[in-house]
């Protein structure tokens, strides 16, 4: 008897195939149960995201189908552990930096060899990704039983013929009125192929979890120029916006003395620090003092505009007054963008500044070599330096950050004045299964114990500030510098075991800005508003004053809209500012 269409498929080819998609539709489901996805879902998302799965599963199987010489049962296999691999890294990478892996973060990936790198992803295994190992079991056990005869390149050509069709039909139909009632069908055809730019940068999960890796990282990669060229209208757009200073200048506030700018920037710093008490003892006391002081501007309620490439993108909105990407690793792009750093704006005003940075780890972490120099910085010094001069620095790890302030310190000794100083902490990176112990303890019962080595590593933070302010007050730069202390980002409430307990915001601190704090805005604002409060603080006289607005105007407005988003992804995607002579 004559074999029918679909009796030429092999069962188990089928089930191999099936669990290979399988992979995919796990991961993209997590992202659905835990990760923000941007916007709502569509009638058709699921649909998509099925479309999407199989679609990559059978791209993948064709490749190494064609690689292997049309050896059907290890393509399958190859097929299996790829999207298993993809699916878990995916996953795991979701737990830090809430998105999916794209180019630019595959590119950073050398930055995972170091030790505190490592702890940190060991502390986010969770029960569900027993998954995995026991899936590929699974997986093993059928591959074994299955002899290499028994799935046949007939099961693959019906099976992919029947995907192609129902593929083509799922497009086809997706695409329909019924779905699209306000566009014609061709139109909806290449919206449902092709990522539109805007809903890329803006909304990267989204589109990810439609549109599924073939057509999200290949195609759209193969199809879009990421040095995008901008219209006229567009040119004359994004300065409109910029050259509007209604919201960003109001007049020079630092004292004539003050020609310095220190700049420390504190790892995963929260606002519900500041004030706590616990057993009895004050987590931040140095910074609480700072606080209490009527000539210090404090405001704890700093919204983080950070992406996905955390710590680096808050060093590039406080350094460039722009916001980070949506859908990449923002110093992957603008490390070889021209950009109007923060020295390069203090040196319009005192042209013989000096300028440096100091950070914790090696000059090659988030890219911090060459965005040292986009960020128009004379030195870096990093980990390596440290040692080299320092010397006591055993276990060449990370520095603590009783190191970050010894070095900043004994630098700010051969530091001409003027100066830039940037400081980059690390002691309160997670994980927080340990803490930095410095004879400091927390016993509360009531408050889980990651966040207590949270709350001990803030402590030890803040004395080491305290004994910097010390040292700066003893050379006599505290009262001739601008003092800054920010949070790069703030530290995941899920990490500390505080989910819906405790707020996202950050604090920030502005010391000798010469400004009443009563009379500046006290509300909600950003971080991309500092680089533009610095400016307006030291009486800098520029173009470019960021996108952000001062914070001492007391009408302020909220700086961060769709809008600015996506004029700050224009300036980084088109290397604006190589475009331009900007003064």
């Amino acid at each position: 008897m004559k074999k029918g269409f679909f009796t030429r498929i092999n069962p188990t080819f089928l089930v191999m195939f099936l669990m290979s998609v399988v992979n995919l539709l796990f991961m993209h489901h997590y992202f659905l149960r835990t990760i923000d996805l941007e916007v709502g879902m569509f009638k058709s998302s699921l649909i998509d995201n099925l479309i999407a799965c199989l679609l990559d599963a059978t791209v993948i199987l064709l490749i190494f189908w064609l690689i292997t010489l049309r050896r059907l049962r290890v393509s399958l296999a190859i097929t299996f552990a790829i999207t298993l691999i993809w699916s878990f890294v995916n996953v795991f990478y979701a737990r830090f930096f809430h998105q999916y892996l794209n180019w630019s973060s595959i590119g950073q990936a050398g930055n995972l060899s170091d030790a505190s790198v490592i702890n940190s992803m060991l502390a986010e295994f969770h029960a569900i990704d027993l998954f995995y190992p026991i899936f590929a079991i699974l997986f093993i056990v059928i591959f074994i039983r299955t002899k290499k005869n028994d799935i046949t390149n007939k099961s693959l050509k019906t099976m992919l013929f029947t995907w192609l069709i129902g593929i083509i039909l799922g497009v086809f139909v997706h695409s329909l009125y019924i779905f699209h009632p306000h566009y014609g069908v061709v139109y909806a055809l290449e919206k449902t192929m092709f990522t539109p730019e805007k809903m890329d940068s803006m909304w990267p999960n989204w589109t990810f979890f439609h549109k599924g890796f073939f057509r999200k990282l290949v195609l759209d990669q193969l199809t879009r120029d990421k040095e995008i060229k901008l219209t006229e209208e567009e040119i004359e757009e994004i300065e409109k916006v910029y050259s509007d200073y209604s919201l960003r200048v109001t007049h020079r506030t630092a004292p004539d003395s003050v020609q310095n700018i220190i700049f420390i920037l504190v790892e995963s710093y929260l606002s519900v620090t500041s004030d706590l008490v616990v057993d009895g003892k004050e987590i931040t006391p140095n910074l609480n003092r700072l606080k209490r002081d009527s000539t210090v501007y404090f405001n704890s309620h700093m919204r983080p505009n950070v992406s996905i490439g955390e710590s680096a993108d808050g060093q590039f909105i406080y350094m460039a007054g722009l916001l980070p990407l949506h859908s990449e690793i923002t110093v992957s792009k603008a490390k070889r963008n021209r950009l109007i750093g923060l020295p390069e704006q203090m040196k319009k005003r005192f042209p013989e500044l000096t300028s440096m940075t100091i950070i914790p780890t090696n000059p090659s972490l988030w890219e911090q070599k060459p965005m040292t120099e986009a960020y128009s910085f004379d030195n870096l010094y990093s980990m390596i330096d440290y040692q080299a001069e320092m010397k006591d620095n055993e276990d060449n790890g990370f520095l603590t950050d009783g190191m970050i302030f010894k070095y900043a310190s004994y630098k700010d000794d051969s530091n001409t004045q003027p100066f830039v100083s940037l400081i980059l902490t690390m002691s309160m990176h997670q994980p927080y299964d340990a803490c930095e112990e410095h004879g400091f303890t927390l016993t509360d019962k009531n408050l889980p114990q990651r966040y207590k080595n949270y709350l001990t590593s803030c402590h030890y933070t803040d004395m080491q500030i305290g004994k910097y302010f010390e040292d700066l007050k003893a050379k006599g730069l505290y009262d001739k510098s601008l003092i800054i202390i920010v949070a790069d980002h703030d530290a995941r409430a899920r990490y500390l075991d505080m989910e819906g307990k405790i707020s996202d915001e950050i604090p920030i601190f502005i010391i000798n800005g010469g400004f009443n704090p009563a009379e500046a805005w006290q509300g909600e604002c950003n971080q991309l508003d500092v680089y533009t409060t610095i400016l307006d603080i030291m009486g800098i006289d520029c173009k470019w004053r960021g996108l952000g607005h001062t914070l001492l105007n007391k009408d302020y407005q909220n700086s961060v809209t769709s809008e600015i988003q996506e004029i700050s992804d224009k300036i980084v995607y088109s290397n604006y500012f190589s475009l331009k002579e900007i003064k």
